[in-house]
């Protein structure tokens, strides 16, 4: 028997897939209407308030999933949100997955290909959306997180001549409209209940074998949760981010000069590493412990002018407020072997900024979780004594 409280967000979804992504008020509600067998009235409200709660273009949401956009304040045209995916996720066809990357032995090529055994799962096919997922032993910080996303094409048996070691039942997935999220979302950022999962831990929330299919409303919430509103597939920056994203999970920091040559390239790769390393320190300057993610910087402590292969590595980089973050690159705070503050003698020419920082001086700076993570103490100590010291002016 069909009730008011079950008006969620899914059937929601549904009927707005059902009238091609877009309707009034209106039309929803004629849609909604012949399934509710015991009406009241508030029916009409629920739905309403499902959409507005499930919509950051309304007053009413409730910060969290991001399914739903009012097409223009005060018109009653709702749209599914569908970022860059809009054709595909209107083709009633379409199925939805997390893909499980970052193992050795997953033989993928991420924003390329990806592999899997047909007598494991077989149900993905050619034209599917996926999100990648990263599990808790292949991550960084051991937390499992989403970093993109894209759509399968063309499926192929693996060739055993040129790859011997693909087993009977190997295929790859070749993938087109690659998408690298603005901001990854890890474990610590969801809980079990966003991705409707029973209980109060992740455990045996995803499936073993790496393919977990999917509701649309879920693949909708981590999308939107991930990225701006509005996206282009086919801008460098994203184009810039899969390369980078490439790079860091086969431990290629390099960037070259001719790489990036232009200041929107380079600015590209480097808002990338500014994601990487805030994320790593919680977005939380190591020094001060300022949180308000506008006065953060990620640095790095060895110079991008000077240091090719460092570029984008992980452990090159140290979440600062965006004052510390002047001292540091202008040699006027050091960190020790024991990730200790000090602070050089000519800061205290400035009485203000020394009164300002002094409070700092010895301690130990905030460290990552994770070792992975942490400041390498070779570059602290390039740092300390190859770059020269700039004077205050």
């Amino acid at each position: 028997m069909s009730h008011v409280w079950k008006i969620g967000v899914k059937k929601l979804i549904e009927v707005l897939r059902d009238l091609k992504g877009e309707a009034h008020l209106n039309e929803i509600y004629e849609k909604i209407e012949p399934s509710i067998e015991q009406k009241d009235s508030s029916w009409k409200a629920v739905v309403r308030g499902n959409l507005e709660r499930n919509s950051s273009d309304s007053n009413a949401w409730y910060g969290n999933h991001d399914i739903f956009e009012l097409k223009e304040k005060g018109s009653g045209i709702w749209r599914l949100r569908t970022n860059c995916f809009r054709e595909e996720i209107l083709n009633l066809q379409t199925k939805f997955y997390f893909l499980t990357t970052g193992k050795k032995e997953h033989r993928d090529i991420n924003y390329e290909k990806y592999t899997w055994n047909i007598h494991n799962n077989n149900k993905l096919k050619k034209g599917d959306l996926f999100i990648y997922r990263v599990s808790q032993k292949s991550s960084f910080n051991k937390q499992f997180y989403f970093f993109g996303a894209g759509k399968i094409n063309t499926i192929e048996v693996a060739d055993k001549l040129n790859n011997p070691d693909f087993k009977e039942g190997d295929v790859f997935g070749n993938i087109i409209k690659p998408l690298e999220f603005n901001n990854s979302i890890f474990q610590s950022d969801l809980k079990p209940s966003d991705l409707d999962h029973k209980g109060p831990t992740w455990e045996r929330c995803f499936d073993n074998y790496g393919i977990d299919d999917i509701s649309l409303d879920k693949f909708l919430f981590i999308l939107n949760k991930a990225t701006d509103k509005k996206l282009d597939l086919d801008n460098e920056e994203n184009k810039v981010q899969i390369q980078a994203r490439k790079q860091i999970f086969s431990h290629n920091f390099k960037v070259s000069n001719t790489i990036a040559k232009s200041i929107q390239t380079r600015g590209h790769y480097q808002n990338f590493f500014r994601k990487l390393v805030l994320k790593n320190y919680n977005y939380e300057c190591a020094i001060t412990g300022i949180k308000t993610k506008s006065c953060l910087t990620a640095a790095h402590i060895l110079r991008w002018a000077d240091y090719e292969d460092h570029r984008l590595d992980p452990q090159n980089g140290i979440c600062l407020s965006k004052l510390v973050d002047a001292c540091f690159e202008n040699n006027l705070i050091f960190i020790d072997d024991n990730y200790k503050v000090n602070l050089r003698d000519e800061i205290k020419k400035d009485k203000k900024l020394y009164e300002e920082l002094k409070k700092y001086e010895g301690i130990k700076i905030n460290l990552p979780e994770f070792k992975e993570c942490r400041p390498n103490k070779k570059f602290l100590q390039i740092h300390r004594e190859k770059i020269k010291i700039k004077p205050l002016v």
